[in-house]
């Protein structure tokens, strides 16, 4: 029974932020559209969150407010929204509306997605933001991957990456974005190697969750320690949670060297400089032989100092309009490399893999959850403008293109274009959902099908 209520409670805990973050980005989002309809004194005759069968609600006016049994979404249905074939449609019809009209109901609900991210980001610039120092510190090399595309272009720990296809990279922040933004691209790479200037070409992997850096190269992050095992060497020794190895045996040791340093110290003390709080502590830890190796039995995460930066109200205001312009760009640019297949189909995610990561957000504090529904809000926003039958995007393509051409389309075509639409949402969301299955799997999609 107590295994039953655990397994419903991490159920819980996982579905509760997904149901939040979707909640204010659908409400957000419907409000939109139910404003302009009104403004445009078009009948609202339901506003739901969620979709399926009516649980609850209250009828205010011509409006049924509802909560539906599904809570991954929403929508506002519209008096004679979907009869395209109505000879003499009412005032107070959606049909009934010229053409801008239309437009103006329609792209409102995207647009308060905009709006949302613009004033979440606002928010979190004035409150302050943590932000990593070594963003802002010279792209120097603290690790490359073996086996990765830099180590295949020969690039090694030390080397200071000066250009990146004709563009000069200041700092490690743009370099990330530089390689983050040009998955599955041969890139021209200048660098500095003790003084000498150098020339190579990196060749970047295709992006997807298992390989979320397909260059291969990091800053040297520390490490912090995320879980200690009962027991163990380093609980015996006195390492605590939250502890950040600064050093083994007076030398600095990044998070990618540790494993390294304890394995090959067979056994033999190792004396530890950590920082606890605001303090330092030495510890002498030796390693114990478990699984067949050495392991003082600890969980680690990456770690890199962080200072506070607050904006002023019109700097912030600025900062935020910037954000969202990159966001936007950053998100249509991978939109087409994921359709030349440069990003990988499997990067895609569904409320699965939402889900987890709006738990993760949550646990790691108020400001990254808001972050993320800035980020789902912004992209929600746009992908509702792409150009799909059903989603708003392919509705305002229809009334432009009856715009510029000045008639109608034939109401069976409209019809025939929601309904393929309409399979391709499914199909999409199927992929989706199966996609955020197959990342739990040892063999990914593979899994689905073992012959």
């Amino acid at each position: 029974m107590l295994e039953l209520f655990a397994k419903l409670y991490n159920f819980l805990a996982g579905v509760f932020p997904l149901i939040i973050v979707l909640g204010v980005i659908v409400l957000v989002h419907e409000l939109g559209h139910f404003i302009a309809a009104r403004l445009m004194k078009v009948k609202v005759e339901t506003f739901s969150f969620g979709f399926g069968k009516r649980l609850l609600g209250k009828k205010f006016g011509d409006t049924d407010v509802r909560l539906s049994l599904i809570p991954l979404g929403g929508y506002v249905k519209m008096a004679g929204e979907e009869d395209f074939e109505a000879k003499d449609p009412k005032p107070y019809e959606f049909q009934a509306k010229n053409r801008a009209q239309k437009i103006f109901i329609l792209i409102a609900g995207p647009a308060m997605n905009m709006i949302l991210a613009f004033l979440v980001l606002l928010g979190i610039y004035l409150g302050g933001v943590e932000v990593e120092t070594y963003k802002s510190a010279p792209p120097r090399l603290g690790y490359v991957d073996k086996d990765s595309a830099a180590h295949k272009a020969g690039l090694q720990k030390g080397d200071l990456i000066l250009e990146i296809a004709g563009d000069k990279i200041p700092n490690w922040k743009e370099l990330e974005l530089t390689i983050a933004s040009n998955p599955n691209d041969d890139l021209d790479v200048e660098y500095e190697r003790q003084g000498k200037i150098e020339k190579t070409k990196l060749r970047v992997a295709v992006m997807t969750r298992q390989n979320l850096n397909p260059a291969g190269i990091f800053w040297g992050y520390k490490t912090r320690i995320h879980v200690v095992d009962k027991g163990r060497p380093a609980a015996k020794g006195g390492m605590k949670k939250g502890d950040i190895i600064l050093k083994i045996n007076d030398k600095e040791v990044s998070l990618f060297e540790l494993k390294d340093t304890i394995t090959s110290s067979a056994g033999q003390p190792l004396q530890f400089l950590l920082k606890r709080g605001k303090e330092t502590v030495s510890l002498e830890i030796t390693p114990a032989e478990i699984d067949g190796e050495w392991k003082i039995g600890i969980e680690m995460r990456p770690y890199a100092a962080t200072v506070k930066k607050k904006y002023g109200f019109f700097a912030a205001i600025g900062r935020s309009g910037e954000e969202v312009v990159r966001l936007t760009s950053l998100t249509f640019m991978a939109i087409k490399k994921l359709v030349t297949g440069k990003i990988a189909a499997t990067h895609v995610s569904g409320p699965i893999e939402i889900a987890r990561v709006s738990r993760d957000a949550m646990d790691s504090g108020a400001s990254n959850f808001l972050l993320l529904i800035a980020f789902l809000s912004l992209h929600i926003g746009l992908l509702n403008l792409l150009p799909i039958p059903v989603l708003d995007g392919g509705h305002l393509l229809i009334y432009s293109i009856e715009s510029i051409i000045r008639r109608d389309f034939n109401p069976k075509v409209k019809i025939a274009l929601m309904n393929v639409g309409f399979f391709l949402l499914v199909a999409l969301m199927a992929f989706a959902i199966l996609n955020d299955i197959a990342k739990t799997l040892p063999n990914g999609w593979s899994s689905f099908w073992p012959f």
